[in-house]
């Protein structure tokens, strides 16, 4: 075994190849492909046939390669949980940013709606109306040729450059997406607190917490005759924390630690955040060097991700998580595994200064199958899966492959898929293969606001519990 570290944070594990003698790339088969790489007929061993079998690295992008004689990866987390209890875990919610762009209503509407911190859409991340923040930030000054352009494709800019990191190691362009993380971390930290703090009376994340509450809790009363505690699952893919404030405080359920969000056992509800949150992040050992600008200071610097990860943050052997090679397979669409930074050590930053951690945002790819929550969080989110029935997505495009790929291979019991979104007919497209398989059917609710004035106790199945009212 022999193990590739990437300048640009990933490591790759299986057996060096070079018999086609590509001077400028590195290639790592890996070890379960190596059988079917050999029977490929040497005119078909193109760079883009080989990475159906393993990793077509530029010589350029390796920071350095370790021989498994020498080497014993240590750190390995148990991150499974044992499931109990007579629950009802029927229920998925999965929310995208078009909810939290459209999370006020009635008479709080207007104001929300000009106002400069409203959640954006994807494509709105580095308006005009956040110069205040950006203009901070060097590497989003520097994008914003393509960041502003007209109707610009944010995730396929994103997409294009993470290509031209990764193949062609191009620092300039890695220091940048560093940057950008931390534009992004401040912006969504002052765009939840806003939203939490000034548009709670009419804000339908509350409401939804609120009517959820108490159909738990009516469930709960009725546990121990013949019927079982309803729990809920949320999926967010917005890395803001107005969800996660709504649910915290409706359901009496602090978030104060990463495991506190998967507590699948003792918690009325789960949040899973495949793309990250901005109070997540990793804390350096020792952030006195940053002077308290490290955004400022990792670009002025030139630091890439290996830099980020293995140097500043720790090592090249306790700041990978080697049990997520299984994880990682499963994401990739040729199932192709490889080892990433140790996302188990996230911490939640709270009150703490923001340059004192890195943080653990996913950038707006629009292909990269990559999850950033911890093993335990992906874990639990999988298995989670198999019991659901009743599937609900809001302000969610359907987009995201590496999620709809778990879907597939895991949520076999789902018999109603709920859209509420006004482009529902984009949502269908995207989810067009677990939508046709046969006994499932699809409702239609015009927006967020509809679903939660409309559809909560008409899609939200609690048999024999008490009718809740509001």
């Amino acid at each position: 075994m022999t193990y590739v570290y990437t300048k640009y944070g990933v490591v790759y594990a299986g057996a060096l190849w070079n018999e086609l003698h590509l001077r400028d790339y590195t290639i790592i088969i890996q070890f379960s492909k190596i059988k079917d790489y050999r029977e490929l007929p040497h005119s078909e061993k193109t760079i883009e046939k080989i990475c159906e079998y393993g990793w077509v690295v530029a010589n350029e992008a390796v920071q350095s390669t370790i021989n498994g004689e020498n080497f014993d990866p240590q750190g390995n987390h148990q991150q499974s949980d044992t499931w109990y209890g007579d629950y009802g875990r029927k229920v998925m919610f999965v929310f995208g940013a078009g909810a939290s762009a459209n999370c006020v209503y009635g008479s709080d509407c207007e104001d929300f709606r000009s106002d400069v911190l409203r959640p954006p859409l994807g494509p709105s991340l580095f308006d005009k109306r956040f110069k205040n923040y950006y203009s901070r930030y060097k590497g989003v000054k520097q994008s914003l040729t393509f960041l502003q352009g007209d109707n610009p494709d944010v995730e396929e800019m994103f997409e294009r450059e993470w290509k031209n990191i990764s193949k062609e190691n191009n620092l300039a362009v890695m220091k940048r997406h560093i940057n950008i993380q931390y534009y992004l971390q401040e912006l969504l930290r002052d765009i939840s607190q806003k939203v939490t703090e000034e548009y709670f009376a009419k804000n339908l994340y509350a409401k939804l917490a609120n009517q959820l509450q108490k159909i738990y809790a009516a469930s709960v009363k009725n546990h121990y005759g013949n019927h079982s505690c309803k729990k809920f699952a949320f999926v967010s893919f917005n890395q803001d924390t107005i969800l996660d404030a709504f649910l915290s405080e409706q359901f009496n359920q602090p978030l104060a630690s990463l495991d506190d969000y998967v507590n699948i056992n003792e918690n009325a509800f789960c949040l899973f955040k495949p793309h990250g949150s901005w109070n997540w992040g990793w804390k350096f050992p020792d952030s006195s060097m940053f002077g308290g600008k490290t955004a400022d200071w990792l670009f002025d610097n030139n630091k890439n991700f290996f830099n980020l990860y293995f140097e500043l943050l720790g090592d090249h052997v306790n700041m990978i998580d080697w049990a997520t090679w299984g994880l990682e397979a499963s994401l990739n669409k040729h199932h192709l595994g490889r080892h990433t930074i140790d996302k188990s050590q996230l911490k939640i930053i709270g009150s703490d200064n923001l340059n004192n951690y890195y943080p653990a945002l996913l950038l707006p790819y629009r292909d990269k199958d990559e999850f950033t929550m911890p093993l335990r969080h992906f874990n639990n989110m999988q298995f989670y899966f198999s019991h659901v029935e009743t599937l609900i997505l809001i302000g969610w495009k359907g987009n995201e492959d590496a999620f709809n790929r778990q879907l597939l291979t895991h949520a076999h019991k789902i018999r109603k898929v709920v859209i509420a979104d006004p482009n529902d007919k984009i949502v269908a497209d995207n989810l067009k293969e677990l939508l046709s398989r046969p006994n499932i059917e699809t409702i239609v609710y015009k927006n967020f606001e509809d679903f939660v004035e409309n559809g909560i106790e008409k899609e939200i199945q609690y048999a024999n519990a008490e009718k809740i009212h509001s």
